[in-house]
């Protein structure tokens, strides 16, 4: 599990995959609402020359980029949720760096997946700054969210694929059959105008109870793990947080995210 050396940094067929992606359920969408070939192509010239100049910061990266960013995000989750990690108070523990040890990290590693290698995942925990070892004896959970990005760069397929899901989820509400019921699924988009003098407030909650009603989500999806298999795909759920015209108004609230593939 080492995504820094990759080979497919040159895979131009490979990115093109993971852009038509992204675009077709938009190009779905805006097709559909009567905007012509010609249009859609200007705009992504006018786009392409808009950011000509800028300085290149993302790198590409392969599906093993992908599934190993899962992997971390399985085992932060279960060290974060699961009673056999955490706390009385229901944080995550300090977990012991000793192989041998059944309540250490190499062995929550192993309950998460046996195929993976302990020192290697704790290696890109730490490149994310996801955790910290401390004294070289223990090993402190920052933060369950395993990011795509930092100050520096960004693994462009995990993005990519965010942006593709997002965009077929629009395109799901669009064109989705109108006669087909689904009793348990949230089928519409809905924007809410939140007043800004109640921002601070509605941050304070969703920074105290959104990430556990996305936890939870997760976990019951999990518990189907074998049908989602069977299908060849992973559920999840997500919250996308987007702020508007006012930089003034962002705070330290946090956008949420499950790690599920949709």
């Amino acid at each position: 599990m080492n995504w820094r050396d990759d080979s497919t940094a040159t895979n131009v067929s490979l990115l093109s995959g993971w852009v038509y992606g992204v675009l077709r359920p938009i190009v779905r969408i805006l097709r559909s609402a009567g905007v012509s070939e010609a249009s859609l192509l200007e705009c992504v010239k006018r786009a392409s020359s808009q950011h000509d100049g800028d300085a290149k910061k993302g790198r590409l990266g392969s599906g093993s980029r992908y599934e190993s960013l899962l992997a971390l995000r399985s085992v932060t989750g279960a060290w974060a949720r699961s009673s056999t990690w955490t706390d009385d108070s229901g944080h995550a523990r300090e977990l012991s760096l000793r192989k041998d040890d059944p309540r250490g990290f190499a062995a929550l590693v192993q309950s998460v997946d046996p195929r993976l290698n302990a020192p290697a995942v704790l290696d890109e925990l730490q490149s994310m700054e996801v955790v910290r070892i401390i004294n070289n004896a223990t090993v402190r959970l920052l933060r369950h969210s395993v990011l795509n990005t930092s100050e520096e760069t960004f693994s462009v397929e995990p993005v990519l694929r965010d942006l593709q899901r997002f965009a077929e989820t629009l395109e799901h509400h669009a064109f989705r059959d109108r006669g087909v019921e689904s009793g348990q699924m949230q089928i519409t988009t809905a924007r809410l105008s939140i007043d800004p003098a109640k921002f601070d407030d509605f941050c304070r909650f969703v920074t105290r109870n959104g990430q556990m009603l996305l936890d939870s989500a997760d976990d019951r999806l999990n518990s189907y793990r074998e049908l989602a298999d069977g299908a060849g795909a992973n559920y999840g759920v997500g919250v996308f947080v987007f702020f508007e015209d006012a930089p003034a108004a962002q705070s330290d609230c946090a956008p949420l995210r499950s790690g599920k593939a949709p």
